[in-house]
């Protein structure tokens, strides 16, 4: 059972910081390139931020952070962020991008609050935005 465990967690929290690196190293390349407005920059900005907010809230409070009854695996969570997190990295749509990220902040909120079903419904949103990056990728080749 994923989170069932402070160490759990810690791991996600862990997972969710390497997801804000990524943003931040994909949004500079962004930047460098000119393929993102400032206005847009400085919005993912923030959301690399409040997503480094929430994961380091998830170190601080894992032992309150547990979820009971969660009905998914650590592992399947784990792969899920982890797919999020290559799919960052490589993604030339500055919209799924966007969206990639803030789906990620839900998540981490979700988890914050021990909310079961809007853990799932994040995990759920995210495995869609990447499979729909992984698409748009394979049309582009």
């Amino acid at each position: 059972m994923a989170l069932a465990t402070s160490t759990q967690v810690e791991a996600v929290a862990a997972e969710l910081t390497g997801c804000a690196d990524v943003i931040h190293e994909r949004l500079m390349k962004a930047i460098k390139r000119k393929e993102i407005e400032r206005a847009d920059a400085q919005l993912i900005f923030q959301d690399e931020i409040i997503l480094r907010q929430k994961a380091n809230g998830l170190y601080i409070d894992a032992a309150n952070c547990v979820v009971a009854e969660l009905a998914e695996s650590q592992k399947s969570m784990m792969d899920t962020i982890g797919t999020a997190k290559q799919r960052l990295k490589n993604i030339k749509n500055i919209a799924m991008f966007i969206d990639l990220t803030a789906d990620l902040i839900v998540l981490a909120a979700a988890i914050s609050a021990a909310k079961p079903p809007a853990i799932l419904a994040a995990l759920k949103e995210i495995k869609k935005d990447s499979d729909d990056i992984s698409q748009s990728t394979k049309q582009q080749q």
